[in-house]
This record gives C-alpha cells, sequence and structure tokens, in this order.
C-alpha cells in the first residue's frame, strides 16, 4: 500500500471515526423517585422548604450566639477561603481560554549608536487556532469552573453543620456536667450516710462498697466531660479560624426546642440543588468536552503571523510612510500520523465513563441519606419523647418523696435515692436530645439547606502584589 494511501486512510479513520468535536452531553437518566419514602415524619413540623439553599434553618432554634458563630464562620473559615481561591484559580482558566481566542504580539526593540542614534521597534502578532479544540475548551473551563463553585458551596454546607453540630454539643457537655456534678453531690451524701450505717452495724461491708464504687464511677466522669468541653470549644473556634479560648453560650441545652425544625412537603428533584450533586455533574460535562478536545486535534490548526517594523531617528516617526507595516502569512497544519491521539481520546472516554457512574452513584447516595436522616429523625424523636415521660415520672416521684420526707415518712436516704434516679433520668434524656439534634442537623446538610445563605465569593484582601 502506498504511504499516502495509509494517510488517506489514518485521516478518514480520524474523521469517521470520531464526531465532529465529540460527542455531545446528555443528562443521565438516574429515575429520580416521585417522593422521598420518609418524609413528613414529623408531625410538629412547620418549617416550609421552597427554597432550602437559601434557608438560614438555624435561626429556628431561636439562639442569637448559634446564628453569629455560623455568620461568622461562613466569612472567616479557612477551607472556605481555600475554596475560594480555588475559584479564582478556575476563573483565570477559563478567561485563559476565552482569551486564547485573540492573537499574540510580541514586541522587539534595538538601538544602534550611529551619529544620530537609530531606533528600530517591530511588533511580531501570531495566531494559533484549532477552532473545534477551542470550543471544546472553553465548555470544558466553564464547567470546571461551576464545578469548582459547587465544591465552595459544599464546603460551606460543611461548616454550617460543623458549628451547629459543636455548638449543640457544647451546650449539651454544660448541661452534662452540671447534672453529674448534681450526682456526685447526692452520691457523695449517700455515701457519708452509709459510713455511719456501717459504723453503727447497721449496714454490711458489701452494702458499703457498693455506695463507694458509684460515687467513683461517677466522680471520674466530671474530668472526661471538662476535657470533652475544651475540646469542643477548641474546634468550634478553630471553625472560626480563632485561637484556642472560650465560646459564649446563648441558650440553655434543656430549653432548645427541637420540635417543628425540620422541613415539609419536600419535592424529591429538591436534591438536585445539593452542592455535591451539582459538582458531579459539572465534572461528568467536563471528562465529556475533554472527548472532544482529544478528537479536535485531528482537525487542522490554522496559524496567522505578521510582522511589523520600523526604523526610524527617533520614535516619533516610528510609523513610517516608507515602512510595510504587515506582512502576513497563513498556513494550517494537522496531524497525518499520530497514533498517540487514539490513546488520548481513549483515556479521555474512560474519565467520562468514570465520571458517569461517580454522578450516580452521588445522586443515589443523596436519596439514601436524606431518607435515613428522615428515618432517623423519626425514630430518635419517638425516643427522645419516652425519655421525656420517663424524666416526667421520675420527677413526679422525687416531689412525692420530698413532700414524705417532709412529713418525716422517708428517710433521708431514701430522698436522696430519689434524687440520684432524677439525675440519671435527665442525663439519659440530654443523651437522648442531642442524638435527635444530631439527626436535624445531619438532615439539612444532606438536603442541602443554608449553603447559599450570604454566598460571598470575594477573596479578603492582603492589601499587597498578591491582591
Amino acid at each position: 500500500m502506498k504511504i499516502k494511501n495509509l494517510i488517506a486512510i489514518s485521516l478518514a479513520t480520524g474523521l469517521i471515526g470520531c464526531a465532529l468535536m465529540g460527542p455531545d452531553y446528555h443528562k443521565p437518566n438516574t429515575n429520580d423517585p416521585q417522593q422521598l419514602p420518609n418524609q413528613n415524619r414529623d408531625l410538629l413540623a412547620t418549617t416550609e422548604s421552597a427554597n432550602l439553599p437559601m434557608l438560614a434553618w438555624w435561626k429556628n432554634f431561636n439562639d442569637p450566639q448559634l446564628n453569629q458563630l455560623i455568620e461568622s464562620a461562613l466569612i472567616n473559615n479557612n477551607n472556605i477561603q481555600i475554596a475560594i481561591g480555588n475559584i479564582e484559580a478556575a476563573r483565570g482558566q477559563l478567561r485563559q481560554i476565552e482569551f486564547a481566542w485573540l492573537p499574540i504580539v510580541g514586541g522587539n526593540a534595538s538601538y544602534t549608536n550611529q551619529a544620530k542614534g537609530q531606533y528600530s521597534l517591530s511588533f511580531t502578532p501570531s495566531y494559533s487556532l484549532n477552532i473545534f479544540q477551542l470550543i471544546r475548551a472553553q465548555e470544558y473551563a466553564k464547567a470546571n469552573f461551576e464545578a469548582v463553585k459547587a465544591a465552595k458551596d459544599t464546603v460551606r454546607l460543611s461548616i454550617i453543620s460543623q458549628v451547629a453540630t459543636g455548638y449543640f454539643t457544647l451546650l449539651g457537655q454544660d448541661y452534662q456536667l452540671q447534672l453529674q456534678q448534681q450526682l456526685v453531690a447526692d452520691l457523695s451524701e449517700l455515701l457519708a450516710l452509709a459510713k455511719l450505717q456501717y459504723q453503727a452495724g447497721l449496714y454490711s461491708l458489701y452494702q458499703l462498697q457498693s455506695y463507694e464504687q458509684q460515687y467513683a464511677t461517677a466522680q471520674a466522669q466530671i474530668p472526661i466531660i471538662q476535657n470533652n468541653i475544651i475540646v469542643a470549644q477548641n474546634a468550634l473556634r478553630v471553625l472560626l479560624n480563632q485561637n484556642p479560648g472560650d465560646i459564649k453560650r446563648g441558650e440553655k441545652f434543656n430549653q432548645l426546642n427541637s420540635y417543628g425544625i425540620i422541613p415539609i412537603n419536600l419535592p424529591s428533584n429538591i436534591l438536585r440543588n445539593r452542592p455535591d450533586i451539582r459538582q458531579a455533574e459539572q465534572q461528568l460535562i467536563m471528562a465529556n468536552a475533554n472527548i472532544g478536545v482529544a478528537v479536535a486535534t485531528f482537525f487542522p490548526t490554522i496559524n496567522l503571523t505578521g510582522a511589523g517594523g520600523v526604523a526610524s531617528g527617533s520614535l516619533n516617526s516610528l510609523f513610517g510612510s516608507n515602512t510595510d507595516f504587515w506582512t502576513t502569512t497563513a498556513g494550517a497544519t494537522m496531524p497525518i500520523l499520530n497514533f498517540g491521539i487514539y490513546g488520548q481520546i481513549q483515556t479521555a472516554k474512560g474519565e467520562y465513563y468514570a465520571a458517569y457512574y461517580n454522578y450516580l452513584q452521588t445522586v443515589r447516595s443523596a436519596f439514601a441519606a436524606v431518607d435515613n436522616d428522615l428515618s432517623a429523625h423519626q425514630q430518635l424523636t419517638l425516643s427522645m419523647q419516652q425519655q421525656e415521660k420517663f424524666y416526667q415520672s421520675t420527677q413526679l416521684s422525687y416531689q412525692l418523696a420530698e413532700s414524705s420526707f417532709t412529713q418525716g415518712l422517708f428517710s433521708k436516704p431514701q430522698l436522696l435515692q430519689s434524687d440520684v434516679a432524677l439525675t440519671q433520668a435527665a442525663l439519659s434524656l440530654q443523651q437522648s436530645k442531642l442524638q435527635q439534634l444530631g439527626t436535624i442537623v445531619q438532615l439539612y446538610q444532606d438536603l442541602g439547606g443554608g449553603y447559599a445563605y450570604q454566598n460571598y465569593e470575594s477573596t479578603i484582601k492582603f492589601n499587597d502584589s498578591h491582591d
């Protein structure tokens, strides 16, 4: 076979085997469910969900300190600023592609030290253009820019959740410490009474040791809780881009209302607002465009160059009438035998394949996560309601015991035992409520709630050449 036939076959294969600019993008069909199976589980839910990305859902807790912490974190958090920096870099890449349509002009200046002093200055514009490749490269850069913006929104969503969870945890630990200290005080008094009873021969050594064990176990929890408070405070301070220190509190933990906070009337397509789903789709668009970038390598690159120069005694006569300013030549180049391009195309298609299934996985995981969150909120709310009933029953028992003690019908140890039972019930309720609050935060994170609230993309100025 003659070489020109081989060249023709290679070129034809490249042009016919691939679409003109690669495949068109089509949004994958994920067969979204018509509704979320476990929605509207909270019978007291009152929050509307018309615009979840803009919804400052944390304000429903009516705690100004929580609001201030989240707003401060959205402005000052380092990870958010990193994401904003990535947006600036992606914007620069997009501009680079957009400006590729314009010619590049280079200049050359020289001086000859002769009698009159001759200056010369020349300009050489150059223009190299693969139209098909630039179109797909611009599509790739735009998708990359949108993907990076979605990544920033994902970070914002995570920061909101971390601050809310950290704050609730901190309030819960404050309350837990208060209850634990009350428990230790009651057990200490019980132990002192048990020692007197033992010395009087009314208690056995086994009974005395039982009181000592209860007291030691309760006392051992206090330094752990105190350390957890410090850790929780410092975690919040890091989110705020601050050094270790105290965190101002707002509402008391047992005064926080955790009912009626989740949204109602959730359409299934609400999850399309989730930034990680947006990011996954933009990455799929990028991968699709990248196939076109590789395919376009088969097509001609048009080169346009020109030369302009002058020579004069002064810069005032730079563009003299006797000088031809533009001398233009145009040409086109394209690959004839470069089988490595097929490898580039195969790589791009493989990356698209991976991005396609990453998108499907992201969508599937989002629906599963929200359904799990709704179920968890339902079950933990029911559990907390039972804990509340148990606490109220124990509280009533203590009130009756206190009345009986006043009337001389109950002994001091009996009253203290009733107080211990009440404190332990309060500790169980505290843990149950903290878990239920966690389901609210997790649900809003998985719904993509609040990330667009006060969403800024401007960088913080260094006031130097880095700006």
